[in-house]
C-alpha cells in the first residue's frame, strides 16, 4: 500500500523527539472524499491538461511550495493522481512535480474532482487537529511496536463496530490524547507508486520495465504516468516484479516516471457497515514504514 511518512514526523524521528516504541501510537480511519475539508485535506475542483498540471482546490488550500501531497480521485486527468511535490502554491492553486527528480507532471486530460492530503513539511500537516474532520470511528492504540533496521512495525489493528462514510486511508498518529499536540506520523492507503525503470521508445511493446513493485496490481489496471502516457495491464503483477505485461502500445515512457496503482487485496477503500474493520499492515520489507 502507499505508506507515506509525514515530513515533520520524519524530522522528529531523526531528532529523537518521536519514539516509535516508547510513545503511544494510534491508528485512525479516514474519509478523504468530497464532503471533507480540513487544514491538511482539500477537495479538488479541477486540474489542467498541461505541463505542469495545475490543480485548483475548492477553497484556499494554505499549502506551501515544497510540500508533499498525496492526490487521488481525479477523473479524466488521471496522471495527476499520485504522490507529488508542489510548486507555485498560492490561493487555491498549485502545480505538481516529481518529488524525486523535480520534473513537471504532464496532464493526460482536463481533470475534475479528487482530493489532496498534505504530508508537509509545512505546519498545515503537523498535528491531528489538521485532519480530525476526516476521522471515522474511534482511535485504536498500536501494540507490539518494533523497530528493526529503521523499519517500523506493529501488530495488526481492528476497529470495532464502525459506521460512517467510506474509508480511503488509515492515519498513524503519536497520540498524546490532545488533537493539537498529537503528531501526524504516517498515512496508509490502498494504492502504491509504480515507477518506470527504463525509457521505452514509441514503438510497439508489451513489456514495461519498472522498479521493484512494493505491492501486487490487478489485471486490466490502467496506469497513468507522470509523462502523460498510460499503459493497461494484460496480466496481474505481483509484489517484487520488475516488469509489467501490458496491452500492446506505442506510448513512449520516460525512465523515472511515476503512476498511482491499486494494491491487490489492500482492503481499502472500505465502506463501514456497523461491523469490525481489520487492517493488516504490510508484511513486506518496509512494513508500516521505513525511515
Amino acid at each position: 500500500m502507499a505508506n507515506a511518512v509525514f515530513e515533520l514526523a520524519r524530522q522528529k524521528f531523526l531528532g529523537a523527539t518521536l519514539d516509535w516504541d516508547g510513545q503511544t501510537m494510534s491508528a485512525v480511519l479516514a474519509d478523504l472524499t468530497p464532503t471533507i475539508s480540513d487544514a491538511g485535506i482539500r477537495q479538488i475542483t479541477s486540474s489542467t491538461n498541461a505541463t505542469p498540471i495545475v490543480v485548483t482546490t475548492a477553497v484556499a488550500h494554505g499549502f506551501t511550495t515544497g510540500d508533499i501531497v498525496y492526490v487521488d480521485g481525479i477523473a479524466t486527468g488521471t496522471s495527476g493522481n499520485g504522490l507529488w511535490a508542489i510548486t507555485a502554491a498560492s490561493g487555491s492553486v498549485f502545480s505538481l512535480t516529481d518529488p524525486i527528480t523535480g520534473t513537471n507532471v504532464t496532464g493526460n486530460g482536463v481533470g475534475s474532482g479528487g482530493y489532496c492530503v498534505n504530508l508537509g513539511p509545512s505546519a498545515v500537516a503537523d498535528f491531528y487537529d489538521d485532519f480530525d474532520a476526516s476521522i471515522i470511528g474511534a482511535k485504536v492504540n498500536l501494540t507490539s511496536p518494533t523497530i528493526v533496521q529503521g523499519v517500523a512495525d506493529a501488530a495488526d489493528v481492528t476497529f470495532t463496530s464502525v459506521t460512517g462514510n467510506q474509508v480511503e486511508a488509515v492515519f498513524i498518529i503519536r497520540d498524546t490524547g490532545t488533537n493539537t499536540t498529537s503528531e501526524m506520523v504516517a498515512m496508509i492507503t490502498g494504492k502504491h507508486i509504480v515507477t518506470c525503470a527504463t525509457a521505452t521508445p514509441a514503438t510497439p511493446y508489451t513489456v514495461l520495465p519498472v522498479e521493484r513493485l512494493t505491492a501486487a496490481i490487478p489485471n486490466a489496471t490502467v496506469l497513468a504516468f507522470a509523462n502523460g502516457q498510460s499503459v493497461t495491464l494484460n496480466a496481474a503483477a505481483n509484489a517484487g516484479d520488475r516488469t509489467l505485461t501490458v496491452v500492446s502500445t506505442s506510448n513512449a515512457m520516460v525512465a523515472g516516471s511515476r503512476a498511482l496503482a491499486p494494491a491487490t487485496g489492500s482492503g481499502l477503500p472500505v465502506t463501514p457497515n456497523g461491523g469490525n474493520i481489520s487492517i493488516a499492515f504490510d508484511n513486506l520489507a518496509n512494513k508500516i514504514f521505513k525511515l
